[in-house]
């Protein structure tokens, strides 16, 4: 959501040697103007480096509660019937 990786390195490696060291958190100084707080929370507790610590480790559950899905309409999209906020860019019109 960042447009970026929450560990960094040039190879696999270095990237689990960066994970080892730290924690990855989306901090509040560093939250998007157009996020709000509870999008950041969602972010943080899924990029837990330990799977028992994350959101979701005990079911889809704990992950459709959040506050950032509090307006999410689940039923919808169970029934292909809800419209995406997002409409992607085909490739071929990028330049």
């Amino acid at each position: 959501m960042l447009g970026r990786r929450p560990y960094n390195g040039a190879n696999r490696k270095e990237i689990r040697a960066d994970m080892l060291s730290h924690q990855a958190m989306v901090k509040p100084n560093q939250i998007p103007k157009n996020w709000s707080v509870s999008a950041a929370d969602f972010i943080n507790k899924l990029i837990q480096r330990k799977p028992s610590n994350r959101l979701g480790k005990n079911g889809i559950g704990e992950i459709k509660n959040h506050e950032w899905f509090i307006d999410f309409d689940w039923d919808k999209l169970i029934d292909l019937s809800t419209v995406s906020p997002i409409k992607p860019i085909p490739l071929d019109l990028i330049d």
